[in-house]
């Protein structure tokens, strides 16, 4: 338990989950990101929305004038996504601070292809084929952001150039899961696995089913390789390690070294806050094991077209990452995250599935339409 008003700093594109948790820890947050969704507001002590360019990364120079006005140092930092493509922009947030997650320098470490390639092959850890140029024929090829998060920067490399901060990628089959792991910077240990959701037909991140359980052959393999990258690449606190799985088959895509959009659905699932074992696992003590006692979902809902968040409108309390009101959200925009837990896996996923629509139908009678079916799947 952390000392009476303890107070942290929570960074992230989107820093609402993070946050939340750090108040039921205990803690007193105060947080930067790019949206200030009302649920955020409620449960911080202080925040401040931070201008992104058109790519989504912070402006620097408001970052760090917000972060010097709202938690001037040495208030801790704890970060989430935002800072893949600019690990030195977290080293200058996090100076004259104790930062409660990875280092930046392993953070980019862990970011770059190319170094996390080799570390695969120096592991014997399968890992797709990775190349900076075009492939001649460019069919079972993918091309993605270096850096890059939730997925819709990714898209087959047919007819696309190299440029900088891309890089191609070998497409491999199998169903996208996710192990949460603990890291101190030295061990690591992997907590469980989780089910990835996509949005039809594209690679862009929808969601989770918590838990996910693989052969007990496979899982202990999966643990394992989680487990080795977690430990070389000195993640602190919480990450996650990003698989598909074809049949018995791993195929390791990425370590994602901070607190990551499963982080809902997690303590939905255990009923633990994450926040805590986070900064216990920066601070040197990782958890034994995070046991689930029920199985929870998490879905994002999407934008098809323009739309604006009225004045007055009722959020149902299984949502998340609430807009406020006159909110312009562009097309394809996230518009709330859902969340549902029930007794087992199929029966959360048809649950949130469910709750989905009836957001959806709700919305869809007082602001211009969102998509019918990208915004969830079955």
């Amino acid at each position: 338990m952390p000392p009476a008003a303890e107070r942290v700093l929570v960074a992230a594109l989107s820093a609402r989950a993070i946050a939340c948790s750090a108040r039921r820890a205990g803690f007193r947050p105060l947080a930067l990101d790019a949206f200030a969704d009302e649920d955020l507001r409620r449960c911080v002590d202080g925040f401040s929305r931070v201008p992104v360019t058109f790519d989504w990364r912070f402006q620097r120079r408001a970052l760090l004038d917000a972060a010097r006005a709202l938690a001037p140092a040495p208030v801790p930092l704890v970060f989430g996504s935002g800072f893949e493509r600019t690990p030195e922009l977290l080293g200058a947030l996090a100076a004259g601070r104790e930062l409660l997650g990875t280092d930046p320098a392993d953070v980019a470490r862990a970011k770059d292809p190319f170094a996390f390639a080799a570390l695969c092959r120096e592991l014997g850890i399968p890992h797709p084929e990775v190349r900076a140029d075009p492939p001649a024929d460019p069919s079972g090829w993918l091309v993605r952001r270096i850096g890059g998060a939730g997925g819709g920067h990714v898209r087959p490399a047919a007819g696309v150039r190299a440029g900088p901060g891309t890089v191609f990628q070998r497409r491999v089959a199998g169903r996208p899961v996710s192990v949460l792991v603990a890291g101190d910077g030295r061990r690591a240990r992997a907590l469980g696995f989780a089910r990835q959701r996509t949005r039809p037909g594209s690679f862009r991140f929808l969601g989770v089913d918590v838990p996910f359980r693989p052969p007990a052959g496979t899982a202990r393999r999966l643990a394992a390789m989680a487990e080795a990258l977690a430990a070389r690449l000195r993640l602190r606190g919480l990450g996650s390690v990003d698989a598909l799985l074809d049949g018995c088959r791993v195929w390791i895509l990425e370590l994602n070294p901070r607190p990551t959009a499963a982080w809902d659905a997690w303590e939905l699932a255990s009923g633990r806050v994450l926040f805590a074992l986070h900064v216990a696992a920066c601070r040197g003590r990782l958890p034994a094991c995070l046991p689930v006692r029920r199985a929870a979902a998490s879905r994002i809902l999407f934008a098809a077209g323009p739309l604006a968040v009225p004045e007055g409108f009722r959020w149902p309390a299984f949502c998340r990452d609430i807009p406020p009101p006159g909110t312009s959200i562009p097309a394809g925009g996230p518009v709330c995250t859902v969340l549902a837990a029930a007794g087992n896996p199929r029966a959360s996923a048809r649950l949130v599935e469910a709750r989905a629509r009836m957001v959806y139908a709700s919305l869809s009678r007082t602001i211009p339409p969102i998509d019918q079916n990208g915004g969830w799947t079955s």
